[in-house]
């Protein structure tokens, strides 16, 4: 009993003192507002109040500056944080418009290079997309777009307006196989443009071909330009077919040795035209 007592006398002083002091905060307050609002001359107890209640406005301001601060300095930097977000997207937005530009403007070249390659053969043709690449060293070849449904048939040349790109190896409804000139397993019959010797174009399975079949006595030189021959009515006579990159004459042996360097990038190939042609091999 004597504890429960003890506490409740403590806690009403305690009370007490709170409401003391509250008191004498509120009277200080009341003191400096009447000497403020009222005359502008200050008495010894005006003076004492404001000694007394000054350090405590200090502090009282000073914290809420410093919160204040911090507070503002929290907003900015979100600010920042998103503002940063918002360029960052805007950035990303102007490289994809920019990369979807560039290869619009590629392919509208490349395109327009094929427009113009049609129309200067005045030859029928097939326009198709490479969609897939074997990577077979013997059978070079890529998958094209068109088929059986397009009029696509085996042994039709293809082409680009760089040059020869091979012939189609086998085909399906809806897509065809073309065996690139640079397989091993292709050949073509080709002329020296200068001299008009014929020669037979073999693939090495690099990026590089070999003419066959050119005899010691013919003059070839770097830099010549090869061109289809256009026997057995498959490809077109002139069509470009590579440039003479290296010939080599040795002791033996009745023919040269000459390296071709393809006219048509194999490694870029994306679109190539389908010579329609009445001939076509057999199956």
């Amino acid at each position: 009993m004597r504890k429960r007592g003890t506490r409740k006398s403590s806690r009403r002083f305690r009370t007490f003192r709170l409401v003391l002091l509250s008191g004498l905060l509120l009277t200080l307050v009341l003191i400096v507002l009447v000497s403020t609002l009222g005359s502008q001359k200050f008495g010894t107890f005006h003076k004492l109040a404001f000694e007394t209640t000054g350090p405590l406005l200090k502090v009282f301001s000073g914290t809420t500056r410093y919160f204040s601060k911090i507070t503002d300095q929290y907003i900015a930097l979100v600010h920042v944080r998103a503002e940063n977000k918002r360029l960052w997207d805007e950035l990303q937005a102007c490289r994809t418009s920019a990369y979807r530009n560039r290869e619009a403007v590629a392919t509208n070249v490349r395109l327009r290079k094929l427009l113009d390659f049609r129309k200067k053969l005045n030859l029928p043709m097939v326009s198709a997309q490479v969609v897939g690449k074997d990577p077979s060293l013997w059978f070079r070849t890529v998958v094209i777009d068109r088929g059986t449904s397009d009029g696509v048939m085996k042994g039709m040349p293809v082409v680009t307006d760089s040059g020869i790109v091979g012939q189609i190896f086998s085909v399906s409804p809806n897509y065809a196989k073309v065996l690139l000139a640079i397989a091993p397993s292709s050949a073509l019959d080709v002329l020296l443009q200068k001299s008009r010797v014929r020669g037979i174009l073999k693939g090495t399975g690099s990026l590089t071909c070999k003419l066959d079949y050119v005899l010691k006595t013919v003059d070839v030189e770097k830099g010549d330009y090869i061109v289809t021959a256009g026997y057995g009515g498959i490809f077109p006579t002139g069509l470009p077919v590579g440039v003479v990159t290296k010939v080599v004459k040795k002791p033996r042996g009745m023919f040269q040795e000459i390296e071709v360097s393809p006219a048509v990038d194999f490694l870029t190939l994306e679109n190539v035209q389908i010579l329609e042609q009445e001939r076509s091999f057999a199956e």
